[in-house]
């Protein structure tokens, strides 16, 4: 299929779905401390404290609207802030400075593993999947498929959930491609001590993945751990609070003879632009 058939298809795809109203955004009072100021991204990590009625304290970034609310901004200040959340996006919409202090220590971090790079093969590894099944990742082999990381927790509309959403819209039109009819989509846990399969199998139905597609994995937390931390994945889970889960997000394209194509870092990336990895990859010798 060409590249333009492909943007095509997800083009109906997502005019479909937003035809409904989006409900309205959600504010909430943000109380925490500056770790770090990312002013190339438009975003600031925050040490917050508990949101009430949405989520718990922890460490994440955050993005900030407009960008001029980080001029002056440094690590260590302590601020309040309002959130606002979207059906597809978040972000603080204001920022002020309430004070200042030290930062919290920590333990040196340690050195990266070894990131896959388009043209490595995928180390094998047995996870489980949402029936509770034995999963090995070597029995993709044979089919182009796309890999990406999520927990069912995930309270940001523009992480995890943003991730559910392009691969429901990527299922779609695998369905209806007959040049994508052997391509996979896989969504690995990063939380898989809540994310057992008695979680992941009702979640995969109300996402309304078709398992013949669509396949998620769980299984032991270290193999879990060192299978995500080869496609450079970040994962820190908070202590004082078991649903707190830190990450960075990394979705990969896979060719049949179990070769990276690419990873994409992040949430930019569109349904139209994995379908046409996805396209590249089935194409591969």
């Amino acid at each position: 299929m060409h590249r333009h058939a492909a943007a095509v298809v997800v083009a109906l795809v997502v005019t479909a779905l937003g035809c409904r109203q989006a409900p309205p955004s959600r504010q909430y009072e943000l109380t925490g401390q500056i770790l770090e100021v990312r002013s190339d991204r438009n975003e600031v990590v925050v040490k917050h404290d508990d949101i009430k009625g949405f989520m718990p304290g922890m460490t994440m970034p955050f993005k900030v609207r407009p960008s001029s609310l980080l001029e002056g901004r440094k690590s260590g200040e302590l601020i309040t802030a309002t959130l606002v959340v979207e059906e597809v996006d978040a972000y603080l919409s204001t920022l002020t400075r309430t004070g200042e202090a030290p930062l919290p220590e920590g333990p040196p971090p340690a050195e990266a593993p070894k990131t896959l790079q388009p043209g490595d093969a995928v180390p094998d590894a047995a996870l489980v999947n949402q029936d509770g099944a034995p999963a090995f990742v070597s029995s993709l082999k044979g089919h182009p498929y796309a890999l990406t990381f999520i927990y069912t927790r995930c309270p940001i509309p523009d992480f995890c959930p943003l991730m559910d959403r392009n691969f429901k819209a990527v299922q779609e039109a695998i369905a209806s491609t007959p040049a994508l009819k052997d391509a996979r989509l896989v969504s690995v846990t990063l939380d898989p001590a809540y994310d057992t399969p008695k979680i992941l199998g009702p979640y995969a139905r109300r996402l309304g993945a078709d398992p013949a597609i669509w396949t998620f994995l769980t299984g032991d937390p270290k193999a879990v751990a060192a299978f995500g931390e080869q496609f450079g994945l970040y994962v820190e889970h908070d202590k004082s609070t078991e649903i707190n889960v830190i990450h960075n997000l990394r979705t990969a394209v896979v060719d049949p003879a179990g070769r990276v194509v690419t990873i994409h870092n992040g949430n930019t990336w569109t349904p139209a632009d994995l379908i046409a990895d996805l396209t590249t990859a089935a194409a591969a010798k």
